[in-house]
């Protein structure tokens, strides 16, 4: 089959949605290609999965590809439904009433619709009868990258964009991190943070000698490599309907990597994280400072929690996660009941 990945954007969305699922399926045997354009054989291909097809010119591609009897499946990898008020540049973007007009009438087109989260499918169901869970995933190689569980200096880690720096308002967390930064541990505590620069989040309120930022990373595999010097992970989120509709993303990274996560005891990650078996969850802002310590006093502790998520992640390499793609994309819904 015939199949291009029409992706939105060359950021983490991209490649989760569109470059590493694309990859996947040529390795069934598929022809597929991935990218922000469609090929100049366009007329020809068989599936077109449309990342979050929205704006005019892509919309107006969508229906002459409807009305050719292209197979359409709309891929959305976040709750564009229900954006964060605080995001004011998505949110003044998503909200504009035209461009909702047109997301909505580009899922109503399409013949299946994807996802990568139950709660973001349930939020699809109310405007397409056959919307699929196909979940994020990496390749398998990154299961056996070696860790060491006792380095010298410990590096306590947050990743994120502009768009998501809102989540380090958590209660708790930037104290937290501050703490941890000074605590007198042998070798001492760096924090490092991906995703964003020095300036801000010295805004948002961390401070310190030991206070690495490393900004914005565009390319995905220097990003995985950025965060996988962490040797714990932090992952605050507000309680909020557009996180609650989220993967859970950092999960997926950290256990690949073998590395211990501590995130906020939200949908989704309650529904992968075991408290004190794969991962740790914070409920209280009293908590974020107590899991941090312990798991900086105790490399024992650190390579449990690590390699018991590592040892989970196995269902999230692209090999797992091919074939739901494949029925996604070319089975009637129907056959796929």
């Amino acid at each position: 089959m015939r199949i291009h990945m029409w992706s939105a954007d060359e950021s983490g969305s991209g490649v989760y949605r569109a470059v590493l699922p694309g990859m996947s399926l040529q390795w069934l045997g598929h022809q597929v290609t991935w990218g922000m354009r469609l090929p100049d054989d366009w007329q020809e291909l068989d599936v077109i999965v449309g990342c979050r097809v929205a704006k005019p010119g892509v919309s107006e591609r969508w229906r002459e590809l409807k009305e050719q009897g292209t197979r359409l499946v709309l891929d959305l990898d976040d709750d564009y439904l229900h954006l964060d008020p605080a995001n004011v540049q998505a949110y003044r973007l998503w909200s504009e009433p035209s461009l909702r007009r047109s997301l909505l009438g580009n899922i109503a087109e399409a013949d299946v619709v994807t996802c990568c989260s139950e709660p973001l499918a349930a939020v699809l169901r109310e405007h397409h009868d056959d919307v699929r869970v196909v979940p994020n995933g990496l390749p398998a190689q990154y299961l056996g990258e070696p860790r060491d569980y006792s380095p010298e200096v410990l590096s306590v880690g947050w990743a994120g964009t502009a768009s998501t720096m809102n989540e380090l308002g958590v209660p708790g967390v930037v104290r937290a991190l501050n703490r941890i930064a000074a605590y007198p541990r042998p070798g001492g505590v760096t924090v490092r943070l991906v995703g964003i620069d020095a300036p801000t989040a010295v805004s948002r309120g961390l401070a310190g000698k030991r206070l690495g930022a490393l900004g914005w990373v565009k390319d995905f595999g220097r990003y995985l490599q950025a965060v996988s010097a962490f040797d714990v992970w932090v992952a605050p989120y507000r309680d909020i309907p557009f996180n609650r509709a989220k993967f859970a993303t950092k999960f997926l990274e950290a256990s690949m990597l073998g590395i211990p996560l501590i995130a906020s005891d939200i949908e989704p990650y309650r529904r992968v994280i075991r408290h004190g078996e794969n991962g740790f969850l914070v409920r209280h802002e009293h908590e974020w400072g107590r899991n941090l310590k312990q798991l900086a006093d105790d490399p024992d502790l650190r390579q449990r929690i690590g390699m018991t998520a590592r040892g989970e992640a196995s269902g999230s390499i692209l090999q797992a996660l091919n074939r739901q793609w494949e029925t996604a994309l070319m089975t009637p819904a129907k056959a796929a009941a």
